[in-house]
């Protein structure tokens, strides 16, 4: 496999927290080489989490920065600035996720970018977008979910709005940015030169909701919480089973209907005519689920799985993190990953098999300021140059 398929192209990452990061990750992990501006403070995300950060940052910031060189620079100082603009006039992508106008008021914004690098890649990532009422509030990915109405439809149906439990549109618009810089590199090969992008959390998330907001458009219809259960068909949800475990289940199709009622010894069931079609077993659901609830509980989750998998019936076991690594045939589907750091061995990676293969982290998280000296004498700057840009203040190298 050619692990740097996108190797002739360079990524100045001005980003910190999640979105940003992971989406210059993403393009590491394909081979970009990727340069992280790092402020003094560092990048938020580092010390987030449970438990003291290590050297290269917390297990989350080790899963989000992989294949990037870190340069510390102070962007309020005029020699760090001039390291940026270079670094940028050398770029082919420049991806930011700063609230909207701090990278204008930095010096950074797209037509000063654009200036140093006619044709560069300005890709921000962005709460509501650069323009608009909402365009300067702060923004994250709890709030999004909250905003977006996400958080509306996650929950028990008369219970209280929930939220996902990781962040889930932040994940979400970093892989809408890296389509959208992929689509300008290959624009840009057919002579169309640079591109202005900006993904917002906002439009990510109604992006995910696309059925949700396409029906309420089209018939007043409000999403509802369906704690669960899958509101559009039925048997479908989570079901206790015995042992206080759980398992998923899923009759897609009426065709698979008497299948499932063969598999719970339940013949005789298949033939009542309120549970016939999905529509008449989503519209009695209580009454079936009065059925089948208390013998589902009545076995482990083992002996229903195998009964309803060899009926050739949707299930799974509700797994916890711990489960799936330790189960081989699941955590044989995972990029699991070496980091090359001692503290944090493994990682998950990027979920794409190319040519039978996932990516690897050929760089592990850097440490702040890790390779500032490296990518300042990349950058054409003399050793003289470096050692008086670092006494000044303009840049700085790791505190180890």
């Amino acid at each position: 496999m050619n692990r740097k398929i996108l190797s002739e192209v360079r990524v100045v990452d001005m980003t910190e927290g999640v979105a940003g990061p992971y989406a210059a990750t993403l393009l590491g992990d394909m081979g970009a080489d990727v340069i992280k501006i790092e402020r003094r403070e560092g990048d938020w995300q580092r010390s987030a989490g449970r438990g003291e950060p290590g050297r290269f940052g917390n297990p989350q910031f080790v899963a989000l920065n992989r294949n990037k060189r870190d340069i510390g620079i102070d962007l309020n100082d005029a020699g760090g600035r001039g390291i940026v603009e270079r670094l940028v006039s050398k770029a082919d992508v420049v991806i930011s996720n700063y609230r909207a106008g701090v990278m204008a008021k930095l010096g950074f914004g797209h037509e000063r970018c654009q200036a140093l690098k006619p044709d560069i890649i300005y890709c921000t990532v962005s709460g509501f977008g650069q323009d608009g009422a909402y365009a300067q509030l702060p923004a994250s990915d709890t709030i999004l979910q909250a905003v977006s109405g996400v958080m509306s439809v996650v929950g028990e149906p008369e219970g209280a709005p929930l939220r996902v439990g990781f962040p889930l549109i932040d994940m979400a618009a970093a892989n809408y940015a890296v389509q959208s810089v992929l689509l300008a590199l290959y624009g840009r090969l057919s002579g169309q030169g640079g591109a202005h992008i900006d993904v917002s959390l906002m439009a990510a998330a109604a992006a995910l909701m696309c059925g949700g907001f396409t029906e309420y458009m089209a018939s007043g219809r409000l999403p509802p919480r369906q704690g669960n259960q899958n509101s559009l068909l039925a048997p479908a949800g989570a079901f206790e089973v015995a042992g206080g475990r759980y398992i998923t289940i899923a009759v897609l199709r009426d065709s698979h209907w008497k299948k499932f009622c063969a598999a719970l010894g339940l013949e005789a069931l298949g033939d009542d005519r309120r549970f016939a079609s999905n529509a008449g077993r989503v519209g009695n659901r209580a009454a079936l689920h009065a059925l089948i609830v208390p013998l589902l509980k009545s076995k482990p989750s083992e002996y229903w799985l195998e009964r309803l998998r060899a009926a050739d019936i949707l299930c799974g076991p509700i797994n916890t993190v711990a489960d799936v690594l330790a189960d081989p045939a699941l955590a044989a589907c995972l990029p699991l990953l070496d980091t090359g750091l001692p503290d944090i061995a493994r990682a998950m990676g990027a979920p794409m098999r190319y040519n039978g293969d996932f990516f690897a982290a050929e760089r592990p998280s850097p440490a702040k300021g890790q390779h500032t000296r490296e990518v300042l004498a990349e950058a054409g700057y003399t050793h003289a140059e470096i050692e008086r840009l670092l006494e000044a203040g303009s840049a700085f190298v790791e505190a180890c």
